[in-house]
């Protein structure tokens, strides 16, 4: 007990230990029913779709737009910013992209649950490479029981430790990287950030013409792979009917997957909408806040519904409504 007031005071007093700079500060809401956890360290999103717990996956069935990437895709494309653009022209877009995301889990939930959506807007930042995150390889492994477990149960663990730290000091937070916690919409894929600092830093960097060396290096190791893998995917979607629309949003960085996109595009030859920005601003290292989300949807969206092909299909979508 003597120990428990003591570390209980020192929360209290010291500034830089304090619950406030946690995620088990006061005033964090739990998730609703209209919400999951998506993330808290790790990704619950993968298991969840792939099992459809919490029945997350009835959203993306009846989708008119998948908007699907990795996690810059998950700030980028915000459906509170996207969804207005869609109204237009009678269409329903779902945000399906994962943390750390390749193709690889999108294209197998597609073929899995059946999903038909009139077209899919990409993230291409090393997507079409599908290759498979270390969630999903841990999922092959799991048996059913085993991922109902581990997502209900950290699912559960999140909700006990919430409370407990409101009395028992929760020590590693302290002492490791503070982790952050996002809920996602079951009903629109919108990320909610319970507890995630905003960096409030620049990203100003745009890709110049050429690729650097290393880049270059590495697109011409991987390209071979690259084509066989993108051709799995793209042939899925025509087979389907569904539209591809590619795009890459700024990593302020070494823009690899940007090269990577534009050198496969050279053979697949789909549509590709430029979605680079200058002066956004971001939110957690290279993936960018609300108000940039916002600029890039208002970029980005008028481009894609001026594309004939969108128009036709918005034109399908009128003459099917009664």
């Amino acid at each position: 007990m003597t120990v428990l007031a003591t570390a209980r005071w020192y929360d209290r007093t010291h500034p830089l230990l304090r619950l406030e700079r946690t995620e088990y500060q006061a005033g964090l809401p739990d998730p609703s029913a209209d919400t999951y956890l998506d993330s808290r360290g790790t990704s619950l999103a993968y298991n969840a779709f792939t099992h459809d717990w919490n029945h997350v996956v009835d959203a993306a069935r009846k989708a008119d737009v998948l908007f699907l990437g990795n996690s810059r895709a998950v700030y980028g494309f915000r459906p509170q910013y996207f969804q207005p653009w869609l109204d237009r022209i009678g269409l329903r877009g779902f945000n399906m992209a994962f943390f750390g995301g390749t193709g690889q889990l999108p294209l197998w939930l597609i073929r899995h649950y059946d999903l038909h959506p009139k077209m899919v807007v990409i993230n291409d930042d090393r997507f079409l490479l599908l290759g498979k995150t270390e969630w999903e390889q841990a999922l092959d492994k799991e048996s059913t029981w085993g991922a109902f477990k581990d997502y209900y149960g950290s699912a559960a663990a999140w909700l006990v430790q919430k409370r407990l730290h409101r009395i028992v000091p929760p020590l590693r937070a302290y002492t490791g990287r503070r982790r952050l916690v996002v809920y996602r919409s079951i009903g629109t894929g919108a990320p909610i950030f319970v507890f995630g600092e905003s960096e409030g830093k620049p990203m100003t960097r745009l890709p110049s013409a050429q690729a650097d060396q290393a880049v270059k290096a590495w697109i011409d190791q991987a390209l071979a792979r690259g084509r066989r893998t993108s051709a799995e995917f793209l042939r899925e979607m025509d087979r389907r009917g569904i539209l591809v629309v590619l795009t890459v949003i700024q990593d302020n960085g070494d823009f690899a997957g940007y090269y990577m996109s534009r050198r496969l595009n050279e053979r697949n030859g789909r549509i590709y909408v430029h979605a680079m920005l200058p002066n956004l601003m971001g939110q957690a290292g290279s993936h960018m806040d609300a108000e940039s989300s916002k600029r890039l949807m208002e970029d980005l969206m008028p481009k894609i519904l001026a594309l004939p092909r969108v128009q036709a299909l918005a034109g399908k979508q009128q003459e099917t409504r009664p």
